[in-house]
């Protein structure tokens, strides 16, 4: 008996010795959690924005939590951001389909202790005390810079312009089109003649121009040039031109903004005049937003992307950084 608890004993010191001398594992470090909203319709300049999160947010210290679009909405996006609330987010950044409707969410964050980032040219029915920082492009100034290249294209010779059109409820889309109405101002050579709605989308874009052709040569009106509030709208109405037996960059001018390879080819193939680059990768400057933060910083509180305008002469150089 002696003997059985003897080794009982020595069983018990070899396991307590055993447990001292191993290495205390460190409890692993929750990662950051930043929760992302968009509704924006799945178009190259969509696809890269997101996939800059992904690859921006997704580190040893952070993770992103995006949740495709189900519905193209105001609505659906409400309650897409209360739910990345609900999953605990650090984080809430949002591209607003329209801003007010999200005033409620918003201050939901802020009783949360959730910083908000947004991704918006004009806040518009916001607070400032809404949002923790404003990341955004000016999307004005891209209509206004389209309006500059027809203007020199044309330089006074009569411009009769076709808007191809982004969502019309879209704040990009409006700020887009208001700021190439401010870049006509006193150019009296140049106006709006037709308006054709589409939606971001190349196939959209190039019905709208097709019907917009059809009701043009039905009511004798010429046309000798497009300005689209996107490189996808203004691919679309370059098929149709073409399906028109017009000839893109001879007969009929055609802008854009966004600056994708497909525009920067046609640009180079003598069919486009030009597009207004807008960078969709803001997943890095977002997460340097996030960082100043961690570190108990005063983060910027707003950041303006740059933009640069690509036409024939430098479309196949900016062609192999596009996307």
């Amino acid at each position: 008996m002696k003997k059985a608890l003897l080794v009982l004993l020595l069983l018990a010191l070899a396991v307590m010795s055993g447990c001292a001398g191993a290495p205390q594992q460190e409890p692993e470090e929750e990662k950051i959690l930043i929760g992302f909203s968009q509704v924006e319709k799945e178009n190259p300049w969509s696809t890269a924005q997101i996939n800059s999160f992904r690859v921006a947010c997704n580190t040893e210290t952070s993770s992103l939590l995006y949740h495709t679009p189900q519905e193209y909405t105001t609505q659906w996006q409400v309650e897409d951001c209360k739910s990345l609330l609900e999953a605990g987010v650090d984080y809430l950044v949002i591209a607003p389909n329209e801003p007010a409707a999200l005033k409620d969410v918003l201050a939901q964050a802020r009783q949360m202790g959730v910083e908000v980032i947004l991704m918006q040219s004009d806040p518009e029915g916001l607070e400032r005390e809404d949002y923790t920082s404003l990341v955004y492009t000016d999307y004005q100034r891209e209509g206004e810079l389209c309006a500059q290249m027809l203007q020199e294209a044309f330089d006074g010779e009569p411009c009769r312009i076709v808007e191809v059109s982004g969502t019309p409820s879209s704040p990009v889309a409006k700020a887009r089109a208001a700021g190439f109405r401010r870049g006509l101002q006193q150019q009296d050579n140049m106006k709006i003649i037709y308006t054709a709605e589409s939606s971001f989308d190349r196939v959209t874009a190039q019905k709208a121009m097709e019907d917009a052709i059809i009701s043009l040569t039905k009511s004798g009106i010429t046309f000798n040039a497009v300005f689209a509030h996107s490189d996808e709208d203004g691919l679309g109405a370059l098929q149709a031109l073409k399906a028109a037996g017009l000839k893109p960059g001879q007969d009929v001018q055609i802008v854009s903004i966004n600056g994708i390879q497909d525009v920067c080819k046609a640009i180079i193939a003598g069919e486009y005049l030009g597009s207004v680059e807008s960078n969709p990768k803001w997943g890095q400057v977002v997460m340097t937003l996030v960082r100043q933060i961690e570190r108990g910083a005063k983060p910027f509180p707003s950041v303006m992307s740059p933009y640069r305008i690509i036409n024939a002469q430098n479309a196949g150089e900016i062609f192999n950084t596009a996307y």
